[in-house]
């Protein structure tokens, strides 16, 4: 018995073979239009009689002719359907079973084409079918799930679901075609494969719309916002930039960019940016009011010849990379520190580099318990400037168990270090290495110049940590200055305060003034109380300054020249910033409710200034003011956004997947930021506590502007960011600090040469103002000089020991963390008072 034919057949006439599987089908509602204009001619029979148009054969009467005048389509449900669907000729009925057809074919995918099975099934993934057929294996000993079919909607769910486990979890693509993975889904429910998308689709359709997605999201974020973009570069095989988009306090990936073969001097560099500029604004309805890079010679021309081309964009360069910078300065100035830090370096290498050495420090740690877990010595890292303080401070930390097993154990730990060598030359070198680590740990000079450098060099890790937060203010930035440059103004040795306060000064002078300090002075927390004695500082100066950078900022060309009434406007919103302003400074007028309630809305709100800002956005007086306010307020002057997205994009792009494209790199760092963001809001995943590398006592004296703690709870979860793009490595002997200090110094003494040439041409990046002669540019020192310093403590004399109350007392110091006095040997007895006897 031959099989039933599909439906769509009752609107077709079946012809020859067009292949050894399918037949040609000819429309029926097509035949009737070359029917004879004869009497007695019998139309094709809709319900598919076809006999009625010949003389009993398909070839013989009208219908053969016709059928050499259409166009045939393959006899299977697809062609047939869409045949039906499109054809002007065919009646409702079969369109409606086409359409029925088409709806019954997306139900069941994995179904044949016909129901006289002469099509074969949809294919299933290779790998998918395989572990199905082993599934159904009798003597399998694992089970299968529940029968139960998925439809259309819980598919389209599933599959994208699984495109959000894969990049939140940071799995290949292929893990979904893993056989082990298919047959655990199976166990779960054995039609799990029919829903399970293949790597292919993973990678391809699913990872396309979710990307597409993020881009709608993302122009509706950014429309009508203030923008700040920051771009670097990376080098993973290829030249990478990175673009990304700052926006109230969160930073987007906007592109990534093949830089190969393309220039990077100045005029390049700039017609870059003001791409990035062009295509941002063009595609997201934004207003982009800040852009920053890094200050090495081709961005930095870049970034100058872009103030002049625009000078309403706020260009400046990224002050995350001067905490390296200042720590350069730091080390340069003060070569005891720089000799400490290499020997530290060596010693900490020295330690791990050799297991059985650092198996009888770490007993020592523990006290022989092997429930402890002793601490790591940790070594700086090339690329991650903090971890040179934190390493310093651990090693400090350790100080103890250290100094006692160099003293107690020091035959074990050269016979450790020797090992089994045989080769006397090498036992020599070994020893001699070895001794020379236990002399430098018991010697209390060393330990008191790590400390010394430990102090000194936090502060400047402690700004380094706050200017590279998304969210970072310019007002944050120049306070974070001038707290360093007050510390080192009261070092004890003269010539590293001297050298690092012109230092400090030359890189503040090379910044825009009117910048930092309007965003200061805007800041309704702070305003003129940070401000030494000897600023000079005059409100009327100030207004100016103010209303010329409004100005500079409002100077973007408009789309057709303004009319008279329009000109009028500007003049007005002009002088209505500038009488908004005085009476800002006074706290008169809208401002004086906020001053007579400021310290209450602080204890609620917290310190955000832009919070204080928004809420005059709808005063009619002052509305100019409080936008311009947010403007500066809300410019995030680092690259720390763009360093993340590198970051990110090295644990993607692993050893083992080294063949991603960036562009697909790039959909999966866009589709992951924003998984990571809907988690943390539904609370799935907890947010990392703040760093704690900085002792709490400690925070209010590490910098003479205080108001940095809060700050660093901004700060995101990766790891710090990096100067230069380059491979992760310790530093954990001297040439290794060696050489990592003389690629510091070189980068930092490029930049001065650089700098220098600059001041030749331009001493500012920005058009000089006659406010700025009159009060700007200022030296840190004036600016905050002139402050009462907190009278230093006097230390008190010493009380005379007798001979016993001395032995006890060097017994006790010689087990103790207390530090010898200037001058004073351990054990010396330089405390003990003959005429007390």
């Amino acid at each position: 018995m031959p099989p039933k034919k599909m439906p769509l057949w009752a609107y077709f006439v079946e012809g020859e073979k067009q292949n050894s599987s399918h037949s040609k089908a000819f429309c029926k509602g097509c035949l009737n239009q070359h029917k004879p204009a004869l009497p007695n001619v019998i139309d094709v029979d809709a319900a598919g009689d076809s006999d009625a148009a010949g003389s009993g054969s398909m070839g013989d009467g009208w219908m053969a002719q016709a059928m050499t005048q259409i166009t045939s389509v393959r006899g299977v449900r697809a062609s047939m359907a869409a045949h039906l669907v499109s054809c002007p000729f065919a009646s409702a009925a079969a369109k409606k079973a086409a359409q029925s057809a088409r709806e019954d074919k997306k139900r069941n995918r994995n179904g044949s084409d016909s129901e006289d099975e002469t099509t074969p099934p949809v294919k299933k993934h290779a790998t998918f079918v395989a572990v199905d057929k082993v599934m159904k294996q009798s003597e399998l000993t694992v089970f299968k799930g529940i029968d139960i079919p998925f439809n259309s909607t819980q598919k389209e769910l599933v599959q994208k679901q699984f495109l959000r486990a894969t990049i939140s979890a940071n799995l290949p693509f292929a893990w979904t075609v893993n056989p082990d993975i298919i047959k655990l889904f199976i166990m779960f429910r054995s039609r799990a494969t029919d829903v399970m998308p293949s790597d292919a689709v993973l990678s391809g359709r699913l990872l396309d719309e979710s990307a597409s997605n993020v881009e709608k999201q993302l122009k509706k974020d950014l429309h009508g916002q203030y923008v700040t973009m920051g771009s670097d570069g990376w080098k993973d095989g290829y030249t990478v930039t990175g673009v990304t988009a700052a926006a109230q306090g969160k930073v987007h990936l906007v592109d990534l960019i093949h830089q190969r073969g393309k220039k990077k001097d100045g005029d390049a560099m700039c017609e870059a940016f003001c791409g990035h500029i062009d295509k941002l604004e063009a595609t997201t309805d934004c207003t982009v009011v800040g852009y920053v890079c890094d200050n090495d010679g081709g961005s930095q021309n870049g970034r100058k010849k872009l103030v002049i081309l625009r000078p309403w964009v706020l260009a400046t360069a990224c002050c995350s990379h001067q905490g390296q910078l200042i720590l350069i300065d730091y080390l340069k100035e003060n070569p005891e520190a720089q000799k400490t830090a290499e020997e530290s370096s060596a010693l900490v290498g020295w330690i791990n580099n050799h297991e059985r050495v650092r198996d009888i420090f770490d007993d020592v740690q523990t006290g022989g318990d092997p429930e402890k877990t002793p601490l790591a010595y940790l070594s700086g890292n090339l690329t991650r400037w903090t971890t040179h303080s934190i390493a310093f401070n651990r090693l400090i930390r350790l100080r103890a168990p250290l100094r006692e097993a160099a003293v107690a154990r020091d035959k074990l730990i050269i016979d450790a270090q020797v090992g089994a060598e045989k080769n006397k030359k090498k036992i020599a070198a070994m020893t001699k290495e070895a001794k020379q680590f236990i002399a430098l740990l018991d010697d209390p000079r060393f330990w008191k110049r790590l400390q010394k450098l430990a102090e000194d060099i936090e502060p400047i890790t402690f700004i380094t940590n706050i200017n590279q937060g998304d969210s970072t203010r310019a007002d944050q930035v120049l306070l974070g200055f001038a707290g360093v440059f007050l510390h080192f103004k009261k070092h004890k040795i003269p010539s590293v305060a001297k050298g690092m306060m012109q230092r400090l000064e030359k890189r503040w002078a090379a910044m825009d003034q009117d910048f930092f300090v309007m965003a200061l002075v805007l800041n309704p927390y702070e305003k003129l109380s940070r401000f030494g004695n000897d600023a000079g500082i005059d409100v009327f100066v100030l207004e100016g300054i103010l209303l010329n950078l409004y100005k500079r900022v409002n100077s973007r060309p408009p789309v057709q020249p303004l009319t008279d009434a329009e000109q009028e406007d500007k003049e007005r919103k002009e002088a209505a910033v500038s009488a908004a302003f005085l009476n800002y400074m006074s706290g008169t007028g809208p401002f004086a409710s906020f001053e007579e309630s400021r310290e209450r809305f602080q204890n609620v709100h917290g310190d955000d200034p832009i919070l204080v800002w928004r809420q005059f956005l709808n005063s009619t007086d002052v509305s100019d003011l409080a936008d311009f306010a947010i403007l500066l307020l809300g410019i995030v002057i680092n690259q720390g956004g763009v360093e993340r997205v590198f970051s990110d994009m090295k644990i993607k792009r692993t050893r083992l997947r080294n063949r991603l494209t960036f562009k697909k790199t790039e959909k999966m760092s866009k589709v992951g930021a924003v998984i990571r963001a809907e988690n943390m809001a539904a609370g799935l995943t907890t947010a990392r506590e703040p760093r704690k590398n900085h002792d709490d006592s400690r925070v209010a004296e590490l910098i003479a502007v205080p108001k940095y703690a809060d700050i660093l709870e901004n700060e995101d979860p990766a790891d710090d960011n990096t100067a230069e793009r380059v491979s992760s490595r310790l530093v954990n002997s001297r040439a290794a600090w060696r050489k990592l200090f003389t690629s510091w110094a070189v980068s930092a003494r490029q930049e001065e040469m650089e700098a220098e040439e600059d001041e030749e041409e331009s001493a500012m990046t920005v058009p000089h103002t006659a406010s700025r002669k009159k009060w700007l540019p200022r030296s840190l020192s004036l600016l905050f000089g002139g402050k009462i310093q907190k009278e230093p403590e006097t230390r008190r004399p010493r009380k005379a020991f007798n001979r016993e109350e001395l032995l006890m007392e060097l017994l006790a110091a010689e087990h103790s963390d207390e530090e010898p006095d200037d001058g004073e040997l351990e054990g010396s007895g330089d405390d003990y008072d003959g005429d007390s006897e």
